[in-house]
């Protein structure tokens, strides 16, 4: 029943805190006339996400529909698919998965600028590593002008600056050859997101009008990017 500014528990496994969500937002649905498309309930797992829409449908009285209950992903993808042509982004794009991204990287590798990265005998050997750590860089809101400005202003020795920039710069092609071919990886989802909100303030304020009450299952397992989304779509930012 807290009602003011945010509020986190802090409990065990299996002590009940998605009971606490579920009977939160019912709390809130019947006792608060909240509109249930102005709950916002956020999950890491589809099966968790399943599961907690499962609870809520059980506890509440037939009629109520509109529920916003998912991973943090799909609620990206549900925002990009209706908002990314805002910020030039093709709403129709193609959600790949981790070996479609490898595959997407070894079409294109003599376009990605690599050296270090490449070597003779065998060219795609470092491609799942890059992969990881792109992916990485997207986890903590880093955007490849940001790891490039970064680099720049390293004191590394010329070997280490060498691939440092070798890295940033195929950062950077990465990003662009995802947006030419209008696919996107599971971490674009939540950078694109948070991409959209940043430049895009009145799309921003259209989603915070609507969110009366943000609500987030396992907030601990939040990477640094989840965690902004939350705090930028709750105007705490």
């Amino acid at each position: 029943t807290f009602s003011d500014g945010p509020h986190l528990i802090i409990a065990g496994a299996g002590t009940g805190k998605t009971t606490v969500i579920t009977e939160r937002i019912k709390y809130l649905i019947l006792e608060k006339n909240i509109l249930p498309s102005e709950i916002l309930a956020l999950t890491f797992t589809d099966k968790a996400a399943a599961e907690m829409e499962e609870r809520v449908d059980v506890t509440m009285p037939y009629g109520y529909t509109q529920m916003w209950i998912s991973t943090f992903h799909a609620f990206c993808d549900r925002i990009l698919r209706n908002d990314a042509h805002a910020i030039g982004l093709d709403p129709s794009y193609k959600l790949i998965s981790e070996s479609e991204s490898v595959l997407l990287l070894q079409k294109n590798i003599f376009n990605l600028e690599l050296k270090n990265f490449r070597p003779l005998g065998n060219p795609t050997k470092f491609l799942d590593a890059l992969l990881t750590h792109f992916s990485r860089l997207k986890d903590e809101d880093i955007s490849p002008k940001e790891y490039l400005h970064w680099v720049k202003n390293q004191k590394s020795d010329k070997d280490g600056l060498e691939m440092y920039l070798e890295l940033a710069n195929s950062y950077k092609k990465y990003e662009e050859l995802k947006v030419k071919e209008s696919v996107m990886d599971f971490s674009d989802l939540i950078s694109n997101t948070l991409l959209l909100f940043r430049q895009r303030k009145n799309i921003l304020k259209k989603y915070q009008n609507q969110f009366k009450f943000i609500l987030v299952d396992e907030f601990q397992d939040t990477n640094y990017a989840q965690n902004e989304l939350a705090i930028t779509l709750s105007g705490d930012d």
